[in-house]
């Protein structure tokens, strides 16, 4: 896959694709990430006059075309839970947590897939709706804040803390949702934005901020993947979402390092589902979002990279 910007106006930007096999694109995209028009010459004008495969090449071109957007020129054209450098932030910064703060961002999820396997309590009873337990998707979603003492910005925060009436050293302290007020989250929230204004990127360090409740994704009646949500701690889009099959997790560390190869899993399916080779750290076997697991089953071009056993072949065709 190329691609090249080829003009931008009030509306957004225009990108000109040229796809694997050789097809030019030429795609619309608003800098909210919506696709505004596209066009080719290499597959039929109608979606139900191509194959399956000539569909998937087409989205995988407007997959693309949204990711150069935002490399090239910063718009926030992908959500986040399918960027692979967003995923792969919330990956790092797992694995920079403390063993304490591991526990406490992961343990229920740990306990929530220990339960199928072990007899401990469930963290989330299972939906009304689930015939197979073991045929159940356990999502969190994980929320990125910045390392305020690692990025260098102590004295800074303290300061606009100050200017907002807050309190630093208190806002510093783990608390549930329950114990803050909806003003106090609000003001918090401020203070966050306007501090990362003030600083410059590369200086940034981030950490693990907050994660959700645990979701639980399963196969309903009709056979279509139904999702139960759990409450989001924050307004905003998560960073990263895992989505995991209720495997043995094994020890704290061993999760964690399951977490990992999960993650590098996602940043994988991200490349490949834009038609692109993976870089060399992304180029593993396993299960990562649920929606490329489906893709990888059911379109001819994509080799099984969810299944260990699976049939791997080249990572593009």
């Amino acid at each position: 896959m190329e691609g090249k910007i080829v003009g931008e106006d009030e509306r957004g930007i225009g990108v000109r694709i040229t796809d694997n096999r050789g097809t030019e694109h030429t795609v619309a995209v608003g800098f909210d990430g919506e696709i505004q028009g596209h066009s080719q010459d290499g597959y039929a004008d109608d979606p139900d006059e191509r194959t399956e495969d000539d569909n998937e090449r087409v989205n995988q071109a407007r997959r693309f075309a949204k990711f150069h957007v935002y490399r090239e020129r910063g718009y926030d054209t992908l959500e986040h839970v399918d960027n692979p450098d967003y995923i792969d932030a919330v990956r790092r910064a797992i694995l920079a947590l403390s063993d304490e703060a591991f526990e406490r961002y992961f343990g229920p999820l740990r306990q929530q897939l220990r339960s199928h396997h072990e007899d401990v309590e469930r963290p989330v009873a299972l939906p009304a709706g689930v015939r197979a337990p073991n045929a159940v998707v356990y999502k969190l979603d994980i929320y990125l804040g910045v390392d305020i003492e690692g990025s260098g910005l102590t004295d800074q925060a303290r300061t606009l803390a100050a200017d907002h009436g807050l309190e630093y050293d208190d806002g510093t302290q783990p608390k549930s949702g329950g114990a803050v007020t909806d003003a106090d989250r609000e003001n918090w929230e401020t203070f966050g934005e306007e501090l990362v204004d003030h600083a410059d990127d590369e200086d940034l360090e981030l950490e693990v901020g907050a994660v959700s409740g645990i979701h639980v994704g399963f196969p309903n009646a009709r056979g279509e993947h139904e999702v139960q949500w759990a409450d989001s701690p924050l307004e905003r889009q998560p960073d990263a979402r895992l989505e995991l099959l209720p495997a043995e997790p094994g020890t704290l560390e061993e999760f964690r390092e399951y977490l990992d190869h999960h993650l590098r899993c996602q940043v994988r399916d991200c490349f490949v589902g834009m038609g692109l080779v993976p870089p060399d750290p992304y180029k593993v076997v396993g299960f990562g979002k649920f929606i490329y697991a489906r893709r990888y089953d059911h379109y001819g071009l994509y080799p099984q990279l969810h299944k260990r056993d699976g049939d791997h072949g080249a990572f593009i065709k």
